[in-house]
């Protein structure tokens, strides 16, 4: 009987044991998925190692079995994927001499019930600054200015005028703050003034600091004007659109006269609207410039092969300061630019989102202007992605 009972004493004892076994291990795994699960739904970090894993493998899988592209290909690739994000606009793109799209998409007014087409002009806001630092370099290689010079040679009452040179106006590294621009009207003297009443208190020691400032062109557009003795309207008209052979561009207001105009449009809660616009007066000089698509990569290929400015002046417009921001220029814009690089330019007006890019050996131009101001998020990452995939075309 005693005997019985130390049996059953023992297998008690096992069967406990047994039981204490199983548990421990069921929390060991209860307590791992609890942590994973934890992280999972808690910690971003393992999602987008996760997600950055499978965009790797989609990358590598799709490169694996690439193959160049036709022009051909290309084009209806491109043409495809502007559809695809909804592009509303003109669109330009060009590869080593070839057009590849010269194409508008979408609407150019909808009380008319008109369509964007090659030939649509549209505001370009601050790709403008470009214009503007070319004639600036136009204006020193005859020697009638330099970008080392100081203010106070130019606009000798205003503020801290022995302090900035033409260089930090041209770079954004003035100091001279941003000012609102208004529906007022102004004449080019009043203006002046104005942006001087600003900047009483600079935002930084000129030559320090970045800062975005249309300000900086303005003034560069009146020195054009002190300069070569000519409104700058004229001198451009003279000495870029037509040594370029832009016959489709102007500015301001004149764009309203245009048979092929385009009216600007923004878009909230899904119903578009015409959104109100300074006076021209006020971005004298840093966003006043209508153009089309095609005549915007006119006015990129001559400056790229030498109609406009030298090599010398072509460099300095492009060596990248403060911001990658060269004069009038960015150079390899993070977010923006593919390797080896691009040269870019960004334009906003309320109703007009414009971007102009092309590559440094001047073999492949990206021209996107839209009369809807943000339809697409970000027309830097259309801009860029559109590089990528000229990289797979091929004559």
């Amino acid at each position: 009987m005693q005997k019985r009972e130390d049996y059953l004493k023992k297998k008690r004892q096992k069967k406990r044991k047994a039981f204490h076994i199983i548990t421990y291990i069921s929390l060991i795994f209860s307590s791992a998925f609890l942590f994973l699960a934890f992280h999972y739904f808690f910690d971003e970090k393992p999602k987008e190692e996760a997600s950055l894993f499978r965009k790797n493998l989609k990358f590598q899988t799709n490169n694996s079995s690439a193959r160049p592209l036709t022009m051909k290909e290309g084009k209806h690739t491109i043409d495809k994927y502007l559809k695809k994000i909804g592009f509303n606009g003109t669109a330009v793109v060009v590869k080593d001499g070839t057009i590849l799209l010269n194409k508008g998409y979408g609407f150019s007014n909808l009380t008319k019930n008109s369509y964007n087409h090659s030939s649509t002009v549209f505001y370009i806001g601050s790709i403008t600054k470009s214009f503007v630092s070319t004639a600036i370099m136009q204006l020193q290689e005859q020697g009638r200015l330099n970008v080392n010079n100081p203010l106070s040679m130019y606009i000798p009452f205003f503020p801290h005028a022995e302090e900035i040179t033409l260089n930090e106006l041209l770079t954004h590294t003035s100091g001279i703050p941003r000012r609102e621009e208004t529906s007022e009207k102004l004449t080019k003297q009043q203006l002046i003034n104005k942006i001087a009443s600003s900047a009483k208190y600079l935002t930084s020691t000129p030559g320090t600091k970045w800062g975005y400032s249309d300000s900086n062109y303005s003034i560069l557009g009146y020195i054009v004007e002190k300069v070569s003795g000519m409104p700058l309207h004229e001198y451009i008209k003279k000495n870029i659109f037509q040594v370029a052979g832009m016959k489709h561009s102007g500015f301001g207001n004149a764009l309203l006269r245009d048979k092929n105009t385009s009216s600007g449009y923004k878009k909230v809660w899904g119903v578009y609207y015409s959104p109100g616009m300074p006076d021209f007066s006020q971005v004298f000089g840093c966003g006043d410039i209508y153009t089309t698509a095609y005549d915007l990569y006119k006015f990129d290929h001559a400056l790229a092969t030498g109609k406009l400015v030298t090599k010398e002046s072509y460099k300095q417009i492009f060596t990248p300061h403060q911001s990658n921001y060269g004069y009038g220029w960015y150079i390899n814009r993070k977010g923006w630019s593919v390797k080896p690089g691009i040269y870019s330019n960004h334009g906003v007006l309320p109703g007009w989102n414009s971007v102009n890019s092309f590559s440094p050996e001047g073999k492949t131009y990206v021209i996107l202007l839209s009369n809807i101001q943000n339809k697409i998020k970000n027309i830097g990452k259309v801009n860029k992605k559109i590089y990528m995939k000229l990289a797979y075309i091929h004559h």
